[in-house]
């Protein structure tokens, strides 16, 4: 293997990117990376498909609440109905 795929799975595809990072970064990355004995490219790739599976299980997260949300939506517009009904009729009532 190369630098660039040391860390990586022999069977992936790759493709070349630049990418500007701030100095910190960079040096951080660099001393991570060898800790870990990988690339940066490596610990940058991980680090991105980590981001992408994050952001992806929060979207499902969102997404069953929601389906719980509107299975249950029938009864709770009713109530929330009847109640600003209540409360709407109380501020009639007010003398201003």
């Amino acid at each position: 293997m190369t630098g660039y795929t040391h860390g990586m799975s022999k069977s992936s595809h790759f493709v070349k990117t630049t990418i500007s990072v701030p100095n910190e970064v960079y040096v951080r990355a660099t001393r991570r990376a060898k800790e870990l004995g990988t690339s940066r490219s490596a610990l940058f790739a991980r680090a991105v498909e980590k981001e992408l599976d994050e952001e992806e299980s929060s979207v499902d997260v969102i997404a069953r609440i929601n389906a719980v949300v509107d299975a249950v939506k029938d009864d709770t517009l009713e109530f929330s109905s009847t109640a600003a009904r209540r409360v709407l009729v109380k501020d009639d009532n007010a003398k201003w």
